[in-house]
C-alpha cells in the first residue's frame, strides 16, 4: 500500500507546485463574489473541474480558471467571470491563496480593472495576462482598454502586491505602472476585436 501512495503524492505535489496544499481546479475558496461593484451575491467560489456554472439568473454565469501558477506553499490563480452586461461577456480576477500550517487561505482577490459596459481587461495572444511571485509580493500585467465617445484608450498596466500592504487590508495601494500603447495600435485592437 505504502509503495502505490508514493507515486501518488510525488504526482499531486507536481501538478499543484512543490508544498501546495489543495487541487486549484477543484476548490473551495472561501471568498464571496459580493462587493466587486456587481450585484452578484453572496456566492462563494467553489471549482470543480475548473469551473463553477452559476444560475441563468444571475450577473455571472460562470467562473473558470484560466492558469495559475505555484511557489513554494503560494498560489497565484487567475479565473474570468461570464457576464454578459460587460464587454466582450468577460470579467479577469487574480486570487493569492496560501498555505497556512497544511491548510489553504485566501488571501487576496483583485478584480482587473474596472469592468463596464464600455471598459475592460482583454487577454488576447499578443497582450495576455501576465502574473508572478517577486522577493516581497505579487504582480500582475494586463491590457486594459477604454471606449469613449472621444477616443479608445489602451494601456498596458502593471500592478505589484506587496505582502504587507496585503496583511493590512490595502493591497489596491500597492504601486503601478502604466503604459499607454498608441493610439492607431488600440483603434486596430478594438476593431479587430470587435469591441
Amino acid at each position: 500500500m505504502l509503495k502505490k501512495l508514493v507515486p501518488i503524492l510525488a504526482l499531486t505535489s507536481l501538478a499543484f507546485g512543490s508544498g501546495l496544499c489543495f487541487n486549484p481546479y477543484n476548490h473551495n475558496y472561501g471568498v464571496g463574489l459580493k462587493g466587486w461593484g456587481f450585484n452578484w451575491g453572496n456566492k462563494t467560489i467553489v471549482l470543480h473541474n475548473g469551473t463553477m456554472y452559476l444560475s441563468k439568473q444571475s450577473w455571472v454565469e460562470s467562473i473558470k480558471l484560466v492558469k495559475y501558477i505555484a511557489k513554494n506553499n503560494k498560489a497565484l490563480v487567475l479565473m474570468n467571470a461570464k457576464v454578459p452586461s460587460v464587454d466582450r461577456e468577460q470579467v479577469y480576477f487574480i486570487v493569492y491563496t496560501d498555505c497556512t500550517n497544511g491548510k489553504p487561505v485566501t488571501e487576496y482577490l483583485k478584480v482587473l480593472g474596472f469592468p463596464s459596459s464600455h471598459s475592460g481587461v482583454v487577454n488576447i495572444p499578443k497582450y495576455p495576462i501576465k502574473f508572478g511571485f517577486y522577493k516581497d509580493g505579487f504582480w500582475v500585467k494586463y491590457l486594459y482598454m477604454v471606449l469613449e465617445t472621444d477616443g479608445d484608450g489602451c494601456q498596458r498596466i502593471t500592478h505589484y502586491y506587496p505582502y504587507k500592504l496585503i496583511k493590512e487590508h490595502k493591497g489596491y495601494k500597492g504601486p503601478m505602472k502604466f503604459y499607454n500603447l498608441p493610439n492607431k495600435l488600440c483603434y486596430a485592437l478594438t476593431k479587430k476585436l470587435e469591441i
